[in-house]
């Protein structure tokens, strides 16, 4: 299973569909997850890719159901009761959405689950959530949940976390932060991601003798674009260093119009050969 993971903004759904195109390609089964129903999956994603939504009310309808509760649980949805269920037990909501997807991860239709994770604060709170419930709980159902929830996090060999980022400064700073909560509760890293990335060759120094030639309103954008560049690729290192492995870098695409040709390109440059 692996948890993509990011600041709002940097790209994760992008990332998520892009890792579901490399896995297809690779003739894996695979299963996205979103959490509140990010349909842009559905049409970013390849055509054999599963793609589920799970809510966090939804979660703890199917978990009352699961344990018994029946036409209680049915009548707690349709009233709008169930939130404040939720809202009672703090980390419960993450807790329930955890374990759907533990659910889907232990059922063994996929090769691989990728799960398209909340925003950098609130995917912080959801992992540490189920250590924090087991402070608090001692026994019964809601601790085994936790448990085995906890149990799928820690076991690298079958979860781990992609780390997305730009290679901006904020997003870069609250990344490395993200990478200290991730091994706080003991998540492997199983990769990195930097969206949205300019290519070298784009932006070229000029020289003096060409320099002189342009207005120099022109000139002093080129150099404000060289600045930014050198900056993004400063920001890059800091988020490696962090890290401390390498990262996969993902070219800024001259569109902001996504759809899954133009993903499955991206793929295609970062893996190296051809996904479809």
């Amino acid at each position: 299973m692996l948890l993509v993971l990011g600041k709002g903004g940097v790209g994760r759904t992008t990332t998520t569909a892009l890792l579901a195109h490399g896995a297809h390609a690779a003739g894996l089964k695979v299963l996205v997850v979103a959490i509140d129903g990010k349909s842009s999956l559905h049409r970013l994603c390849p055509d054999g890719v599963d793609v589920r939504s799970v809510s966090a009310g939804s979660a703890l309808e199917d978990y009352l159901l699961d344990q018994g509760f029946g036409n209680f649980a049915r009548r707690l949805a349709q009233s709008g009761v169930i939130e404040v269920v939720g809202a009672a037990a703090p980390g419960i909501h993450d807790l329930v959405v955890l374990g759907k997807v533990k659910q889907f991860a232990n059922a063994g239709q996929h090769d691989v689950v990728i799960l398209d994770a909340p925003a950098t604060g609130h995917a912080t709170s959801m992992l540490s959530s189920v250590s924090g419930l087991l402070d608090i709980v001692e026994g019964g159902p809601i601790r085994e949940q936790a448990l085995d929830v906890q149990r799928l996090l820690m076991d690298a060999g079958r979860c781990g976390a992609v780390v997305v980022t730009k290679a901006e400064t904020t997003p870069v700073n609250e990344s490395i932060e993200l990478i200290s909560a991730i091994h706080s509760v003991d998540v492997a890293l199983a990769g990195a991601i930097v969206n949205a990335v300019e290519p070298d060759e784009v932006l070229t120094n000029l020289s003096e003798k060409e320099r002189s030639r342009l207005p120099a309103e022109v000139a002093e954008l080129i150099d404000a674009a060289i600045a930014r560049h050198q900056q993004s690729r400063h920001n890059i290192g800091r988020f490696v260093d962090a890290l401390g492995n390498g990262v996969m870098e993902v070219e800024r695409l001259a569109t902001a119009d996504l759809n899954r040709d133009l993903v499955a390109a991206l793929a295609t440059a970062a893996y190296g050969e051809p996904v479809s």
